[in-house]
């Protein structure tokens, strides 16, 4: 086989292939991307046998075959070439795969396809139209609420559901460890009338890099089918088709909507810029970094303070004003906690809403009742 391929699009390609490449695989052809040709077509695939990824261009054969050549090794050859095209050569009697640019050459060995594993085929008979901004942004505003390793399963991915509100479909995404949770709900126009899925944590960004390149190539929506144990996620972007798969994780996240868990009454509340807030935190973190990054928050009339741990050794007070409705209030918290919604949400001004020391502390975006973060007070 001899093809002349474009290298940017090349190395796009290879670039979303290696993220599903395994990292440490105990089979070497799992280091392997999979490459299929025919007529009209070629195929790239990638796995590590919990993801999958498939993108089919179309570009001009006269054969039809499939090999698989090593992901690092091709990604790091294109990374060099400075031509706008190479030439592909596949030598089917010696197994060589040649790469070929205006002055480069670069031969190396290929394993036969045969010992690639197959991608499982998603079955359902329902799929479900997203659009891919809301996709990117749902996993923006709740992932880091998520920790790879949890003592139960089902906290260690994104939960994603179809939900009914007052009559309106809500496309709803929740993200805890369970000392904190961030949900957050974007209005839903689609046909599709069932979803609910958790996906890993350890997937959700690689899956989440597949739709950014699909949007910024202008493929606005993105097709969603998921059955048993399985979601995939197809793209058109331009002529070239875009396919990746996760495994879910299995059983039924718990039941968030509880009064104990995200309160929908306060007693207090506080509008505070969201930059200075996160400043004032950092400034304590200083002190307590080693400590469970533990702060004390209280709210009075027109000021937030924050002050860290009292000890012989050391301790920090700062404050920051602030919009401050209700009665007086202060607990403890992780101030990691907030400062990493704070990168993730790009706030300007949230408003707090307290109840008391014990009781779940609700974050609020000022401009977007969609989007609810909760944290679990310290007892120090």
């Amino acid at each position: 086989m001899r093809a002349t391929l474009p290298v940017k699009k090349l190395q796009e390609i290879m670039d979303l292939m290696n993220k599903f490449v395994s990292r440490h695989a105990t089979l070497p052809i799992l280091e392997n991307v999979y490459i299929k040709w025919g007529i009209d077509t070629i195929i790239f695939r990638a796995t590590d046998m919990e993801k999958y990824i498939e993108i089919e261009m179309p570009v001009q054969l006269d054969d039809e075959g499939s090999i698989t050549i090593n992901a690092k090794t091709f990604v790091d050859i294109l990374k060099t070439i400075d031509d706008d095209q190479i030439n592909l050569v596949i030598e089917e009697s010696n197994q060589h795969v040649i790469i070929q640019s205006s002055s480069d050459e670069f031969t190396i060995k290929w394993i036969p396809a045969s010992e690639y594993v197959a991608i499982p085929e998603v079955q359902s008979d329902t799929p479900i139209k997203i659009d891919t901004s809301d996709f990117i942004e749902g996993i923006n505003k709740v992932e880091y609420a998520v920790t790879e390793k949890n003592f139960s399963p089902v906290l260690t991915g994104v939960f994603m559901r179809i939900a009914q509100n007052e009559g309106e479909k809500e496309l709803v995404f929740v993200g805890t460890d369970s000392f904190r949770l961030a949900e957050y709900k974007i209005s839903y126009q689609g046909d599709g009338e069932e979803l609910s899925m958790i996906v890993p944590k350890v997937h959700i960004n690689d899956l989440k890099k597949v739709a950014e390149y699909a949007l910024m190539n202008e493929a606005q929506e993105m097709t969603t089918k998921y059955a048993n144990n399985m979601v995939e996620f197809t793209y058109q972007v331009d002529a070239m088709r875009i396919m990746c798969s996760s495994i879910l994780i299995q059983g039924s996240f718990p039941d968030y909507q509880q009064e104990s868990i995200i309160p929908t009454t306060y007693e207090s509340k506080s509008l505070i810029d969201a930059s200075q807030l996160e400043k004032a935190i950092k400034k304590i973190e200083i002190l307590t970094r080693d400590m469970n990054n533990y702060i004390l928050v209280s709210g009075e009339q027109d000021k937030v303070n924050l002050s860290s741990w009292q000890t012989d050794l050391w301790h920090a007070d700062t404050s920051l004003s602030a919009l401050h409705e209700g009665t007086e209030y202060s607990y403890g918290v992780n101030g990691k906690y907030i400062t990493d919604c704070i990168k993730a949400v790009s706030w300007e001004e949230v408003v707090m809403r307290v109840i008391d020391s014990e009781k779940p502390i609700i974050f609020k975006d000022k401009d977007d009742e969609n989007f609810t973060y909760v944290v679990r007070p310290l007892v120090k």
